[in-house]
């Protein structure tokens, strides 16, 4: 949890405790009980804050194991397009090394470079995943008679803005609200990066369709 959170927390038990006590001080004013105010505020501390305590900790353990459960989902997700990616890389065909195939490995050897000092770790290993479709994407091309636009494309800018996106994630990590960002910004971080999983894929599906009709 960061301390963005934690204050979060604490501001949150401490709006309720004042919410409270403000409405037993309004009874007791309203009753004429002003000398059974600190016993109010004590019974309010005694029962109400242990109720809040539990109440976040089954709450955090609800979002733990829904967050487990969509990492499961991911994961089997993943691995299903992965086997579709790889099972379209033709298998016959020799292996060559062109210019786009070369481009394409100086970028992706740069990514991986950048992913290692990565400090979040789904992030970073989002990112190496990304990789990993990328060579099967290489692969395909270097099993291609010749390098088509599509191939070229590629190389020459899918990978680039992968590289972007990475040096943006870098740039935004230097500024102290990154770092103290909630959970969930750095799943739509995640998200964002995930999308480049569906578009090396249908990338992969022009350079077979180009090759193809050429």
């Amino acid at each position: 949890m960061s301390r963005r959170q934690v204050k979060f927390e604490v501001n949150k038990y401490a709006m309720v405790l004042l919410f409270g006590t403000g409405i037993l001080l309004g009874i007791s004013n309203f009753m004429g009980y002003d000398d059974l105010i600190p016993e109010y505020i004590l019974v309010l501390l005694i029962i109400f804050l242990p109720v809040l305590f539990i109440f976040e900790y089954e709450h955090s353990k609800r979002e733990d194991a829904g967050r487990v459960v969509q990492m499961m989902r991911e994961t089997q997700n993943f691995k299903m397009v992965q086997k579709e990616v790889k099972s379209k890389i033709p298998k016959n065909s020799p292996s060559r090394e062109s210019r786009a195939a070369f481009e394409g490995s100086t970028k992706i050897a740069s990514v991986r470079s950048m992913a290692a000092m990565i400090r979040k770790p789904r992030l970073r290993e989002k990112v190496l995943e990304i990789c990993d479709f990328a060579d099967m994407v290489l692969e395909t091309i270097r099993r291609m008679p010749a390098d088509t636009p599509a191939a070229d494309a590629f190389a020459d800018n899918h990978l680039s803005r992968l590289m972007e996106a990475l040096e943006r994630c870098f740039e935004m990590s230097k500024c102290e609200e990154y770092k103290n960002a909630p959970a969930s910004l750095d799943a739509q971080e995640i998200e964002c990066f995930s999308t480049f999983i569906t578009a090396f894929k249908k990338q992969q599906d022009n350079i077979l369709l180009e090759s193809k009709n050429a």
